[in-house]
């Protein structure tokens, strides 16, 4: 099974549980509160475990002389299609950026994650900020489950609506003319959608479509995280059934 890549660019190394729970952090200050890496990854771990989500793998990573931390965390939790549930998790203790969760689907073939942004959590690091940060994300765990079987659905009407392919080149056209690809990566796209890497993606469908596009954008997921989470985002709204 395909796990998640940790996206390790700028300097960022792979460490373990031990490393991880050897870093400090600072001295509050009146106003900041932060918050030790490990921590933030058992709060995320024992919500998920109270919600009876199982973690199959789990990835670690520093950054920034151990002020920055980024994780993921694959689950055995099935949406069809090739498809399960990741989270992503991250904390700074450099006043960088909020303690921040994720959530969204991990296409086992093209080895991509999607995040949904109805399951992004971020909370500052204040006095109150771990408390409301337990609570936003035990929130979120909550709506897994929803969130689990809405995708399921969109999956498989994805994979139950044919596309011609003059529909396909249209649709292929409209994703570069918004800036969800690039004019370097369109013909990467239309080449995977006119010679499918895996016969899963043969059928002529808008599952096949999709995951033809996320396979082109695999090297952005690796160059510019962010980016690539805000293009499959808007790959989602423009591929979506109910608007094809």
């Amino acid at each position: 099974m395909v796990t998640s890549n940790l996206c390790l660019h700028r300097g960022a190394r792979v460490v373990d549980r031990g490393q991880l729970d050897a870093v400090e952090s600072p001295v509050a200050t009146e106003t900041w509160f932060p918050l030790r890496h490990s921590r933030v990854l058992d709060t995320v771990l024992e919500t998920l475990e109270a919600a009876a989500f199982h973690v199959d793998n789990v990835q670690l990573s520093l950054s920034q002389d151990n002020a920055r931390f980024f994780g993921t965390l694959d689950l055995a939790t099935s949406v069809g299609g090739g498809t399960t549930l990741a989270v992503g998790v991250r904390n700074s203790v450099d006043k960088t950026f909020p303690l921040g969760f994720c959530a969204g689907c991990r296409v086992f073939v093209c080895d991509n994650l999607a995040f949904r942004s109805e399951l992004l959590v971020a909370r500052k690091h204040t006095r109150n900020g771990v408390i409301r940060f337990q609570e936003a994300i035990a929130l979120a765990v909550q709506s897994l489950g929803q969130f689990q079987e809405a995708e399921s659905r969109r999956i498989q009407q994805m994979q139950g609506h044919r596309l011609s392919d003059f529909h396909a080149d249209s649709l292929m056209l409209q994703a570069y003319e918004r800036g969800v690809i690039s004019l370097r990566t369109l013909p990467r796209v239309i080449d995977a959608w006119r010679k499918p890497a895996h016969p899963d993606f043969e059928p002529r469908t808008l599952w096949s479509l999709m995951n033809a596009f996320t396979g082109a954008l695999k090297d952005r997921s690796m160059s510019n995280p962010q980016q690539f989470a805000l293009r499959t985002m808007r790959l989602n709204a423009l591929l979506s059934p109910s608007s094809c």
